[in-house]
């Protein structure tokens, strides 16, 4: 959350590459209002991923005017540190589909993040052993899309309010791409005074 706000203040993300390298794992709640140029405030709820934190954030999806939810790509070969018998993607998908039943008119914007570490490991763990019913091999761009497809399905709303983005960990590029139209629907979405 310390890097948010420099990065926040740049639309072009000129900020340092160091601030896409920041990865602290959240527990709790982390609140943070951040003002863009003196034209509108983003009060920004960060929020941990693990089951026992979920009772305590849930709430903090309600009422809001846009969410931004984050997706680990590379997480579909991975297991819940509090649960080994749970896949972190199944789990991201569950999550997903109860936030967006809760949110009917909320846009969401949807991270699938670091592609490039999934890029990597669909070579070496075929998303098939974890996922049957996927049948595009290595090839990536099929991965990304089945991947997008499963959260669209898992999306409760009517069409039009999910809006995603394949992002890389390390690829500031596409970072600054997603971050550029995720602030360009969020003013169209923010109420005028």
């Amino acid at each position: 959350m310390a890097h948010l706000s420099s990065i926040f203040h740049h639309d072009d993300l000129n900020a340092s590459h160091a601030s896409l390298l920041t990865h602290i794992k959240t527990v709790g709640v982390y609140e943070s209002l951040l003002r863009k140029r003196d034209t509108y405030d983003f009060n920004v709820i960060d929020v941990g991923g693990t089951r026992t934190n979920r009772k305590k954030w849930v709430h903090c999806v309600e009422g809001v005017q846009c969410i931004i939810f984050v997706a680990d790509l590379n997480g579909y070969c991975q297991r819940l540190q509090e649960d080994l018998d749970a896949n972190q993607m199944m789990e991201a998908l569950q999550v997903f589909e109860s936030v967006t039943s809760s949110n009917l008119h909320t846009p969401i914007f949807l991270y699938l993040n670091k592609a490039d570490q999934f890029e990597t490991s669909i070579v070496r763990r075929p998303i098939s052993g974890y996922f049957p019913d996927y049948k595009g091999g290595a090839d990536y761009w099929k991965a990304c899309r089945y991947f997008a497809r499963r959260f669209i399905e898992a999306d409760q709303r009517p069409p039009g309010k999910l809006h995603f983005f394949v992002t890389d960990s390390l690829d500031t590029t596409s970072f600054r791409n997603a971050w550029r139209q995720t602030l360009d629907k969020m003013r169209q979405v923010m109420p005028k005074d």
